[in-house]
């Protein structure tokens, strides 16, 4: 069978392949050298980042790949999106798998955020059973649960075998499996070379672009990470209800919603089993009407216009996507934590404090706009 010609406008699922396999080879790298203990995990940190041959780059990429990839997967959805692969019988189940995949990535970018047990780890760890108690009827109960229940080896085991084997799974059945079939090296071979440029640019910003971990010799300004683009951008959209709303508007902002648009999004194929069709049979039985229609037609029957409207159309709504993020999470300067959370000032960073799931001892845990304000604005609201 002949794979279709590799081509920009639609190779961006096999750029995110290539991407999580290096993600992959990343992370087996950072495992060697990590220690899962809340003494020691910012300390195996610094070591990797300051000590090991190598370890800032690989470490720093593995935090830009973390973010890249989502646009990478966006991109590759918005196409698929207007290729109308949700009205293919045959796609159903990669439709899907697709879409489920979108879920266990999430997860990864937050337990991955934790495991440096930094004073950003630790902030995230405290947020996430903030914002389940807004789920309703158990809310109350998995925050509990959340709390208690958590220790750095278990969030560690979760990111680097749970995760992973369900990500694998969706990933076989999304698309693995056809390509076995049609040859998956040469899959990955003819992907790799269109790749190289963006897996250059992902170096780069590793390169120079890091996250600051020589404290205290070296100490960060507070707000530095502004304007930076980061993986915690991605969660920080479904926190940001909590810092500007009370009551129900909360969970109908950061829960209802973006369940509702995940679920119907991932069952698509199936609201629309009875007009599914092939792309092809569509464009051949499309009854020709007058004025607009009629040219409209002959320029999506031109392949070069088609290929052009195409682009600008899911360029328009991958910017549109991406200005909503960085409108929502740019002031973050989720790299100057250490600034004021540092060794030589105490019980700071890398430590988090004794009675940290206490929250009778801490109760400004328990304050949502209180804690989402000291993440953004760390120098006005302490």
């Amino acid at each position: 069978m002949v794979l279709p010609k590799v081509h920009w406008r639609h190779y961006f699922g096999g750029l995110s392949f290539l991407i999580l396999i290096l993600q992959l080879t990343t992370g087996i790298f950072l495992i060697f050298y990590y220690d899962p203990t809340l003494s020691n995990a910012y300390k195996s940190v610094q070591y990797i980042t300051n000590k090991v041959y190598g370890g800032s780059l690989i470490r720093n990429l593995h935090r830009w790949i973390a973010f890249s990839i989502f646009l990478s997967v966006l991109l590759h959805t918005i196409r698929c999106t207007l290729r109308k692969d949700f009205l293919h019988r045959k796609k159903r189940v990669s439709w899907l798998t697709g879409v489920l995949f979108l879920l266990p990535l999430f997860l990864l970018v937050v337990t991955g955020i934790i495991l440096p047990w930094e004073w950003k780890g630790y902030w995230f760890m405290e947020m996430i059973p903030n914002y389940s108690e807004f789920i309703p009827v158990i809310g109350p109960t998995l925050k509990s649960f959340f709390i208690e229940s958590f220790t750095l080896s278990r969030y560690f085991v979760i990111h680097i075998l749970i995760l992973p084997i369900i990500s694998l799974i969706l990933i076989d059945y999304h698309f693995l499996t056809l390509l076995r079939v049609r040859g998956i090296f040469r899959y990955m071979s003819r992907h790799a070379l269109i790749a190289i440029p963006f897996i250059i640019v992902l170096i780069v910003l590793a390169t120079y672009i890091t996250i600051p971990s020589e404290d205290p010799e070296i100490i960060p300004m507070p707000l530095e990470g502004e304007y930076i683009p980061s993986p915690e951008w991605y969660f920080l959209i479904l926190l940001l209800p909590l810092m500007y709303y009370r009551g129900d508007i909360i969970p109908m902002l950061s829960i209802y919603l973006p369940l509702f648009l995940f679920v119907g999004f991932a069952f698509l194929p199936y609201f629309f089993r009875g007009k599914e069709t092939e792309e092809e049979e569509v464009e051949e039985n499309a009854p020709m009407e007058r004025g607009f229609r009629v040219i409209w037609d002959r320029i999506m029957n031109n392949r070069a216009m088609k290929g052009l409207i195409t682009g600008i159309v899911v360029t328009l709504i991958f910017a549109i996507f991406t200005s909503l993020l960085y409108v929502g999470a740019y002031n973050s300067p989720t790299l100057g934590c250490n600034s004021c959370h540092n060794l030589s000032r105490g019980i700071r960073m890398g430590i988090p404090p004794e009675a940290f799931k206490d929250r009778n001892v801490l109760p400004n845990l328990n304050k949502n706009q209180w804690m989402m304000g000291h993440w953004f604005y760390p120098t006005i609201i302490w």
